[in-house]
């Protein structure tokens, strides 16, 4: 079955000219196999940093950097391909989304382990990017589209998100929301990372039951019950 890729990504509309800039200009040597790698160290690099932070929040620079390269890296891969012509369908598929599952686990268990967010709460975020990444891989399976991002959110607006918060956290500290919203002291210390990774991922479980109901319901009459006896 021929696979559609569903990529509605907000900022699809600055990251697809940029990747296609930088694809151009790469030397004919580099191949997507590399640029794999380099996102997968890239993980591991960010994982690095945001653990590292425990002790000293200037490693969330390197946590930063490795966030950027696993961007580089994971964006750049399938765009590589695509656009020399050298795609290779079930291995591209395979390599690509088993190196996206680990380096995604790691980073949202890295960031639990740092000051900027619960373990609790990441591995809250983990559990709802999860359900997303099966969901879609079902999705690849019985209806032969694969959703990159859901309702233009996917990877790169997640890291955009790590991104952004690391350099606050960097400017000013670990921010603890009840500075400012004091009902929120019966949680106790809330950081803008727990904040936002909670709030995604009540938004991801509610988009992937309403998806997975009306997904069922069209599926019901695309596929229906056999006549008995036939």
């Amino acid at each position: 079955m021929a696979v559609t890729r569903v990529n509605d990504s907000v900022l699809g509309a600055l990251e697809r000219p940029a990747l296609n800039w930088v694809v151009l200009r790469l030397p004919v040597w580099v191949r997507p196999n590399h640029l794999t790698m380099i996102g997968v160290s890239g993980a591991v690099t960010a994982a690095a940093g945001f653990v590292l932070s425990r002790w000293c929040i200037a490693w969330l620079w390197l946590a930063t950097l490795g966030m950027l390269a696993n961007w580089f890296g994971d964006s750049l891969d399938g765009t590589l391909a695509r656009l020399r012509g050298i795609e290779r369908p079930r291995f591209g598929f395979f390599v690509d989304h088993t190196s996206d599952l680990f380096s995604q686990v790691i980073i949202f268990l890295a960031v639990g382990l740092s000051p900027c967010a619960h373990f609790g709460i990441a591995c809250l975020g983990l559990i709802a990017f999860l359900m997303a990444f099966v969901y879609t891989l079902i999705g690849a399976q019985v209806q032969g589209t694969m959703r990159i991002t859901y309702f233009g959110f996917g990877p790169t607006e997640i890291r955009a998100l790590l991104f952004l918060g690391n350099l606050l956290t960097l400017a000013f500290g670990v921010i603890d929301l009840r500075t400012w919203f004091e009902p929120m002291a019966i949680f106790g210390p809330v950081t803008i990372y727990d904040a936002v990774i909670s709030v995604l991922a009540l938004c991801a479980a509610v988009m992937v039951g309403a998806l997975a109901i009306r997904d069922a319901r069209l599926l019901a009459v695309e596929d229906p019950t056999p006549m008995a006896g036939k």
